[in-house]
């Protein structure tokens, strides 16, 4: 089979057009393979049409209140850009299409925003909640959040923050991300260590009083004194990554509750501690 003759392209009168129209619409103006027109865009660096880089950046400051308003495809023509990228920037501000858009007589509503949330004031209009935020940015009033803190028991949550997910919490206690991270900025809670998470979770269950005798004594002697079993305390241990005890303890002693390892061999039960400045202000401390 005989191969059909190469073209030759004189690319001085086409180069301009390169990256302004697809590869596939200049090849077929040419009467060239889709091959050719790409490897010689990429050959003098234009970027293709519709990729990155291949327009100037929009300033969706400038348009977002136009969203909506009319149809995708005049605000494309207006803006310089492809009808997929005012569609997706609508989505993403969740505001409905030209046809599909409440027309909102903003004069009834403007005095509620500054004392609702968006997602709240928009069931009451009708209409998509990216509509109100677009308003409120438009007056330069503020998002309104203060009720979701104010209903918040942080006392209630405060074993899980830092612990759980921000995002898990925040539905689990019913507020915003925002507030949960609000929240541990104040409390100075930043990123946590395994160590720290599994104190933090323990604080509800009992830990708090035992955990400063964890490795002060032998697993079964701790175990006996809080009424559970030797492995429940051996676990706990491991997760804070603390050493067992690792000398003999006498048989029939009991540890110092303060925590600083001596076996108490009296039998005088209303002495927890061996009774120096340390261990009593620690029996303080957990009481």
């Amino acid at each position: 089979m005989a191969r059909k003759p190469r073209t030759t392209i004189d690319w001085a009168q086409w180069d301009d057009q390169l990256g302004k129209i697809t590869d596939k619409e200049l090849s077929e103006k040419i009467g060239s393979s889709l091959a050719a027109v790409s490897m010689r865009r990429k050959k003098i660096g234009v970027a293709a049409s519709g990729e990155r880089g291949a327009h100037p950046r929009i300033d969706w400051a400038e348009w977002d209140d136009v969203l909506g308003t009319v149809e995708d495809k005049i605000l494309a023509k207006k803006v310089g850009c492809s009808l997929g990228s005012v569609v997706l920037r609508r989505k993403k501000l969740a505001i409905p299409a030209h046809n599909q858009r409440k027309s909102v007589d903003w004069k009834l509503w403007d005095e509620m925003i500054p004392s609702m949330a968006d997602s709240e004031l928009s069931k009451k209009i009708g209409c998509a909640p990216g509509s109100v935020r677009v308003r409120r940015e438009k007056l330069g009033i503020a998002r309104f959040d203060g009720d979701l803190r104010k209903k918040v028991d942080w006392d209630k949550w405060e074993s899980r923050i830092g612990v759980v997910d921000d995002k898990d919490l925040a539905l689990l206690v019913g507020c915003t991300v925002g507030a949960i991270v609000a929240h541990k900025k104040k409390r100075g809670i930043g990123i946590l260590s395994e160590k720290e998470k599994v104190k933090r979770s323990g604080n509800n269950d009992g830990w708090s009083q035992w955990d400063h005798l964890l490795g002060r004594c032998p697993d079964d002697v701790l175990a006996e004194l809080m009424g559970v079993t030797r492995s429940k305390v051996g676990v706990r241990r491991m997760r804070l990554v603390i050493a067992n005890y690792p000398l003999d303890w006498p048989e029939g002693a009991r540890p110092c509750l303060g925590g600083c390892g001596k076996a108490l061999n009296q039998t005088n039960n209303d002495d927890p501690s061996c009774a120096s400045e340390v261990c009593l202000a620690k029996l303080k401390e957990i009481s």
